[in-house]
């Protein structure tokens, strides 16, 4: 039988090696660990992939890597692409390349980007991350309003919070007729109503549509706003001119490179947000002051925050005769608050301090309260915040 070499003891290694401060050496490497002040040091240099990878070493590199995790928040960032440039490229560059392990993206883009079916990055998204493509009439970052030059890719990337769920629901062609309308709302409404620990956090709403979807994400909201005439509940989005969804590989969901009509996403848990909705009457910067100062009166803005902004296309320098105004007052009000989104062919918004909900449809604001419609003309810009520890 063949003999079994047999292993090496330590006194065998330093006749190897020659020398005892070898040996020595070699037994000092191999039982030295990193502290954790030194990991986290390290770590605050990784991006959100780096960091992940690095969180599966051990138990001690897991917990200083969910640590560092915990101060970063949400990312925004915008790129500008010539014609010759790849879409599906940049966007894969850019979640590649980000600082947190995202748990939901948005891109926007202007009309001059059309959607394609080629534009999947599902490949470098993490398991259960969704980011949604909308086509629109311009952009928003920051105090920055986009609407003449169009060849700029927005996004925003929200990371994983600790007790907050994130869901996506998906309503393609074949779910609008009656049942299938149904069907999504009852399904949103279970999203909206997963267990909390903390009773008092609220409950958000991001809608989406494009043209086919209009009508359907008007009865969808409708009907949710029925259900949470008593809660806390911030409603944020609007009309696009196209939408494309992308999952996480490895997701439950198969809506990767989908055209839907309407894309619902509900945010509950452990977080904090709110929603106003500025209108018609709101056509000088006193009064969207005004407006976005009752705002800032009702919040409370926590570590890391967000604002969205959805604008009518009619708003902007049509209305106001000046560039950069809501953005501009917005920032002024919230300078450390990152303010992202886009110009739309209407708009979805509930101003959550109050009890009234107003959604758009070519210029028609619906007020709903105790029961009683009434109509008023008007365009809206719902604005929203999002907000964490």
């Amino acid at each position: 039988m063949e003999n079994i070499p047999q292993r090496k003891l330590r006194e065998d290694i330093t006749n190897e090696v020659g020398t005892e401060e070898s040996a020595e050496s070699i037994e000092k490497c191999s039982s030295q660990s990193l502290t954790y002040d030194v990991l986290r040091t390290i770590f605050q240099y990784l991006n959100g992939m780096e960091l992940s990878n690095a969180s599966m070493v051990c138990r001690s590199w897991l917990e200083a890597a969910n640590n560092e995790k915990q101060i970063r928040g949400p990312v925004c960032s915008k790129e500008f692409i010539n014609e010759m440039q790849n879409v599906e490229y940049i966007k894969s560059q850019i979640i590649e390349q980000l600082w947190i392990k995202p748990a939901l993206g948005l891109f926007f883009t202007g009309p001059s980007f059309p959607s394609i079916k080629r534009d999947c990055h599902c490949k470098v998204l993490p398991k259960n991350c969704t980011t949604v493509t909308l086509r629109t009439y311009g952009i928003v970052i920051n105090n920055n309003e986009i609407e003449d030059n169009l060849n700029y890719l927005a996004s925003v990337f929200l990371p994983e919070i600790p007790n907050v769920s994130i869901k996506t629901v998906t309503i393609s062609d074949s779910s609008m007729k009656m049942d299938g309308i149904k069907k999504c709302t009852e399904d949103i409404k279970k999203a909206l109503d997963t267990p909390e620990k903390n009773h008092n956090k609220s409950k958000c709403l991001l809608l989406f549509c494009d043209l086919r979807g209009r009508k359907l994400a008007i009865r969808i909201a409708d009907s949710l706003k029925k259900c949470y005439t008593d809660h806390k509940f911030s409603v944020w989005g609007g009309v696009a001119r196209d939408l494309l969804i992308c999952n996480g590989k490895g997701s439950k969901n198969d809506e990767c490179e989908k055209f839907p009509v309407c894309v619902g996403i509900t945010l509950t848990g452990s977080i904090d947000t709110w929603s106003i909705v500025v209108d018609r009457s709101c056509n000088t910067k006193d009064r969207v002051e005004r407006r976005l100062k009752l705002l800032k009166s009702r919040v409370c803005l926590k570590k890391h925050s967000i604002g969205f902004m959805f604008a009518c296309c009619a708003r902007g320098e049509n209305m106001f005769n000046e560039r950069n105004l809501e953005s501009s007052v917005f920032k002024t009000l919230f300078p450390e608050v990152s303010l992202i989104g886009c110009f739309g062919d209407g708009e979805f918004g509930e101003t959550s301090i109050s009890s009234v909900l107003r959604i758009l449809e070519h210029g028609i604001v619906v007020y709903k309260k105790n029961m009683m419609d009434t109509e008023k003309t008007g365009f809206l810009c719902p604005m929203e915040i999002t907000s964490h520890k």
